[in-house]
């Protein structure tokens, strides 16, 4: 879960994480404990010394600071065993002139022999290592006190200048102990699980469930959403570069394509930021880093399944690496493969009728099969007035075998795939080497996935004459119009799908004098997606086997030949070759989405205060996004339809400054008053298609004393839209609603709006963190958050709520073209908009309302709650027991469509954010031996009717055994089991006609995995 954020000198390679998740502390310097600490499994890798200890930190839970010069051109052999801390450092250090000496109860000091001792853990922290010889920032600067004093965050998120001793804002850090303690088979799913995390559109799932309302996560990646803002808004980087976009519409950044094999860390801002980072920023920041400091190699085998059946992964990676002084070298492969969860594999996820869970019967009856007729009632409405007879071959029907009012239910949840089945490749390459006093890194990753799929089965509401020769009439009329499903003939809609992504960046970092350094980047990034639908319903073809169309000399079929399609199928099936002529429809569906871009940045001193250095950073981008979508469609017609191509490109520049205060030190420090440190940052964007924007940030830390820390930030943020949203030309369409209990033909505005602006925020975080000094293995940390969020772009109209909302209505004009000219104007003219298609599958006179569901700065956002954060490290039978808490509470999720609409409460509701979020966990060391565990909580929901949806607990567990195992050096195997005792996630009366609310919980149940990891 959260590692508490350490501090060290600037200069320093302060190796100390993992400090909040300690085991016992020691009780006096090293070289002189009377008693060691216990003993437990030690595995650090042959090579860098500095790498060892760092190694050893982590695993031992000990903050370990060293100077960079101390370690410089040190080798090591590799341990691996079982020893306590004062034997590994003995070890780690022997023949050398170095030595280990106590700075705090969980803090080690390793400087050459006879140096002075480190200051008293009594002592101001700040002050813990006074008296190290201090590397400069620069090489070949003079060293003074007030590079001593300086401090250094480990954290890279949340600033530019180096130097700065931790964030304002609320930071969260995911280590790869943490995710593989927590039994995540990957970066997105430990990301997605974190309690200020959101599901949402952009999930696996979210396509399929119908989460995602618009369709446009075609490729099925995961995005990260942090505060319920949408992943749109939470920025995500990789190695402090941009991603580019990924879906349809490039909307939002695809974590799953970054291979865990490779990643070192994750850094999580729980803040707007935009001030730093620009666009996007509005929920967070999400920053993957890569890892720095393997030496060897690591092979890791997985797999798992779920015991409920239907789903199954693997994986398999491959790290090597290589660090020396001055560099490192880092090449990394996995691969993956997860196979489908169908539908049907869950009773609360197949199903649509509900009532056997206790809620309504949500089986469709405008598709189904059997078929049902539909009439026009008074109101202007199709509704099912007469089933097609069950048990029937639709040869012979009568009249009389109709019965007025029937209706035929039908499980359009019987066929489709809640996750599809999926294959990823992914690899990166990463490298770093000091040339002179240059630094130059740069990295690549390419991942490739195919995902196969079953969407929903194809269906079709016809109009039937006496031309097809099964047509029956219950009444005499002239035609009839029927709703199918081919559900029981083909079943489900075949989906695949392929995206690529692809990153690469290079980086040079120098020093300029003056403890002042530069650095330049130049990054691109791009996302590749194609979906290919398979099986759809051909129009045309449709037509020509029902009789309804003569025999076209385009086609090798003819209806007199080789068959009539037959919608009075009771039960049976259409013959094959029918099927495979009506069902000869696909669509393709391509995007590439690409960012390039150049960064400059400054930073350094400016001028010495009475608490610190006053440091500045500040710098410059540009950058270049495009998007191209296109593909083509066969549903009509004898030939393919190519789509449209959409090509559109911006370019934006930007220019940003920080700068970090330290109004109180050590220097300085009064009573109550041991540390002050303001932080200022704004930057300017300036887009060559919404304008430009302005965004500040301060920032302030106070700390009362060694155990006390008071932290908070405002600011603004922004998302610019995105440019499908911008440049997509409108759409008319006719539109089925279902509304009274039937279908209500509608004409519907879709697609971009070249006058949005951007998204704005107002953000406000208030932090506190408590470490007592008479109990320093605990760690409390709780924060207040609050962000405003206006100008929301989008479409702001829920087209199945769109005629029973009141909140819907300045969206929807209400025609009566039968009886009203003007009304009928109106429709005749959306039906000629050269925009328009397919709007003649309805007569005039029967449409029943339009609706503007374009692109408009129409929304607002208020989100508002708290966080809270706990670690502590104590011992159970004389060996390390740590616990670690997360919880977070959103006291607020308030919505406005419009700015004239009721505001409405949305914290809690099903299919929103949870209101209440929580993991907590222990994890025991034995020895070689460890077990963790960890609970998961979800607090109750509402549906909009009132319905109380449950709480969700889940229990995890997981043992590990590292070390020598079967002759075999380094080895790791680990057993996880998440959700223990298969709790299925509570029911949820959902409209989705499924039982479940897959915002907030998933279907897999009990999940069962092995890993064995190999370290070489």
């Amino acid at each position: 879960m959260v590692v508490s954020i350490r501090r060290g000198l600037a200069g320093l390679s302060l190796l100390a994480l993992n400090a909040a998740l300690a085991g016992p502390g020691l009780a006096a310097p090293v070289q002189q404990t009377p008693a060691t600490a216990p003993a437990s499994a030690v595995r650090t890798p042959k090579g860098p010394l500095g790498a060892a200890l760092l190694a050893l930190g982590q695993q031992t839970g000990v903050q370990i600071v060293f100077t960079s010069k101390a370690v410089e051109g040190r080798q090591v052999p590799a341990l691996d065993g079982v020893f306590s801390l004062e034997e590994a450092l003995a070890r780690l250090l022997a023949g050398s002139d170095l030595e280990a000496q106590r700075a705090g109860p969980r803090l080690l000091v390793v400087r050459p022999r006879g140096g002075p001792p480190p200051a008293s853990a009594d002592a101001a922290e700040p002050d813990l290592l006074a008296g190290l010889p201090a590397d400069p920032v620069a090489p070949n600067a003079p060293a003074s006190k007030t590079d001593e004093a300086t401090l250094l965050s480990e954290v890279v998120v949340g600033s530019h200048i180096r130097g700065v001793k931790d964030s304002a804002s609320p930071v969260v850090i995911l280590g790869r102990d943490e995710i593989d303690r927590g039994g995540y088979a990957s970066v997105a799913e430990a990301l997605t699980s974190l309690p200020q995390a959101s599901g949402g559109t952009a999930s696996e799932d979210s396509v399929s469930t119908g989460a995602d309302l618009n369709g446009t996560n075609m490729m099925r990646g995961t995005g990260v959403d942090l505060r319920g803002l949408g992943a749109d808004s939470t920025l995500v980087l990789f190695n402090g570069k941009r991603m580019a976009g990924a879906g349809i519409y490039g909307d939002f950044s695809d974590i799953s394509a970054i291979p865990f094999a490779a990643v070192g860390r994750v850094e999580v801002l729980l803040d707007g930021a935009s001030a730093l980072y620009g666009s996007d920023a509005v929920g967070g920041v999400v920053d993957i880093r890569l890892r720095t400091d393997l030496d060897g190699g690591e092979t890791r085998l997985s797999a798992g399944t779920a015991t409920q059946g239907g789903y199954t992964r693997s994986l398999a990676s491959q790290a090597l690496g290589k660090t020396w002084s001055g560099g490192h070298v880092l090449a990394a492969y996995e691969y993956t493969r997860n196979d489908a969860l169908r539908g049907a594999d869950r009773p609360y996820a197949g199903n649509a009728d509900l009532t056997a869970l206790g809620g309504a019967d949500r089986r469709s009856i405008t598709l189904s099969a059997p078929g049902n007729i539909l009439r026009l009632n008074s109101a202007g409405v199709y509704v099912s007035t007469y089933a097609i007879p069950a048990g029937q071959d639709g040869t012979q029907l009568k009249p009389s075998d109709f019965v007025y009012g029937t209706v035929n239910r039908f499980n359009q949840r019987g066929a489709y795939d809640v996750l599809p089945e999926s294959i990823r490749h992914s690899v990166v390459l990463s490298a770093a080497q000091s040339v002179g006093r240059v630094e130059l890194s740069g990295d690549f990753r390419f991942a490739h996935r195919e995902i196969d799929a079953r969407n929903s089965a194809p269906g079709t509401t016809l109009v039937v004459t006496a031309a097809n020769p099964f047509y029956v009439s219950p009444t005499g009329q002239a035609s009839e119009r029927i709703t199918y499903s081919f559900q029981n003939e083909r079943g489900g809609i075949d989906n695949w799908g392929v995206s690529e992504s692809l990153g690469a960046s290079l980086e040079a970092k120098t020093p300029l004098g003056r403890d002042w350094n530069a650095d330049l980047s130049a990054t691109y990034a791009q996302e590749l997606g194609r979906s290919d639908g398979s099986g759809l319903l051909h129009g045309g073809n449709l037509n020509e086997a029902a009789g309804l169309a003569p025999d076209s000399p385009l086609t090798s079929f003819s209806a007199a030949r080789d068959g009539y399609f037959n919608p009075y199928i009771g039960q049976g099936s259409n013959p094959a070759k029918v099927l495979d002529f009506v069902l000869a429809g696909w669509d393709v569906s391509k995007s590439r989405s690409e960012h390039r871009s150049v960064n400059l940045g400054f930073d350094g001193p400016l001028a010495r205060l009475p608490g610190g250095t006053l440091r500045l950073a500040l710098g410059g981008q540009v950058r270049r996004e495009e998007l191209r979508t296109g593909g083509a469609r066969f549903l009509a017609g004898a030939v393919r339809t190519a789509k449209v191509p959409r090509r559109f490109g911006r370019e934006v520049r930007a220019v940003y400054a920080e700068l970090n205060a330290p109004l109180v030190g050590p220097d300085n420090a009064v009573r109550f008053i041991e540390r002050l440190e303001l932080s200022l940052a704004g930057r300017i964007e300036d887009y060559d298609d919404v304008g430009r924007t302005e965004n500040p940030k301060v920032g302030m830390i106070w700390a009362p004393n060694p155990a006390l820390a008071f932290k908070a930030t405002y600011g603004t943020s922004f998302r610019a839209p995105a440019m499908s949203e911008l440049h997509l030309p409108y759409t008319v369409s006719p539109v089925a609603i279902t509304y009274a209990g039937g279908q209500f033909p509608t004409l519907v505005y879709q697609g971009g709006n070249p006058d949005l602006k951007p998204e704005t925020a107002r953000s406000w975080t208030a932090g506190v963190t408590f470490t007592p000094q008479d109990v320093p293995d605990l760690t409390v940390e709780l924060s207040a958050y609050r962000t405003v969020f206006k100008d929301r772009v989008g479409a702001p109209v829920v087209l199945t709520q769109a005629l029973t909302s009141a909140q819907f209505a300045p969206f929807v004009t209400i025609v009566h073209p039968a009886t009203n000219p003007a009304d009928r104007a109106k429709v005749l003219a959306a039906m000629a908009d050269p925009n328009a298609s397919g709007t003649g599958v309805y007569a005039v006179d029967t449409y029943g309302a339009i609706i503007d569901a374009r692109n408009l700065n129409t929304g607002s956002l208020e989100v508002q709650g708290l966080d809270a954060q706990l670690t502590y490290a104590a011992t159970l039978a004389g060996d390390p027991l740590t616990f670690t808490g997360a919880l977070s509470w959103m006291m607020h999720y308030k919505r406005k469509l419009t700015p004239t609409s009721v505001q409405t409460e949305l914290a809690g509701v099903a299919g929103y954010p949870a209101d209440l979020r929580g993991r907590v966990s222990a994890t025991w060391t034995h020895g070689p031996a460890s077990v963790t565990a960890g609970v998961n909580h979800v607090g109750d929901s509402y549906a909009e009717t009132g319905r109380r949806v449950h709480p969700w607990t889940t229990l995890d567990l997981q043992g590990r055994w590292q070390g020598r195992l079967l002759a075999a050096d380094g080895l790791s195997v680990t057993l996880n089991v998440q959700n223990l005792l298969d709790a299925d996630p509570p029911f949820h009366d959902n409209p989705l006609a499924i039982g479940y609310d897959p915002v907030n919980a998933d279907p897999l149940g009990r999940m069962v995995s092995l890993q064995l990891t190999k370290a070489w």
